[in-house]
């Protein structure tokens, strides 16, 4: 008996080490279960399409241009000091996504990468079709969320 007690309390122990050492980041099933931080100067998001899917990515708002490469990287990140970085695929999966974000945050949906920036292979930072764009808008309007689309 004491035996199993002591085994459920080194498993206990370890589950929580664990837990903590992993806390800087999350993985991409994480970021949906938590809500998003506040960003100062809200998010940016971007869209593609690759393959006959629509992706998405979700990035913390800043006074520098974005790199394609950090806009298409598949890496999911909430770091502890609030940078958010998360791709998707799909258009539940970024409302979900947006639905995890503080009421009155403000998403600037970008239609293209910035001037200076240039497109690479087959990926072309765009906006989708109208009835996608409405439907997220809709979704981000029912979050409470000051939500604008760049205008190609």
């Amino acid at each position: 008996m004491i035996n199993r007690i002591f085994y459920i309390l080194l498993m206990v122990l370890l589950i929580s080490l664990l837990a903590a050492c992993s806390s800087g980041t999350t993985t991409p099933s994480e970021t949906t279960a938590g809500k998003l931080p506040h960003s100062m100067k809200g998010y940016e998001l971007y869209s593609w399409q690759e393959k006959n899917q629509w992706h998405f990515t979700l990035l913390t708002g800043t006074n520098r241009n974005k790199t394609l490469e950090e806009i298409i990287s598949n890496a999911n990140i909430v770091s502890e000091d609030e940078w958010v970085q998360i791709h998707v695929v799909g258009v539940d999966a970024i409302e979900t996504v947006l639905s995890k974000l503080p009421q009155n945050e403000e998403i600037f949906w970008l239609a293209r990468l910035r001037s200076e920036q240039t497109e690479q292979g087959d990926i072309n930072i765009q906006l989708p079709p109208g009835q996608i764009i409405d439907a997220i808008k809709g979704h981000a309007g029912r979050c409470g969320l000051n939500f604008l689309v760049q205008q190609p």
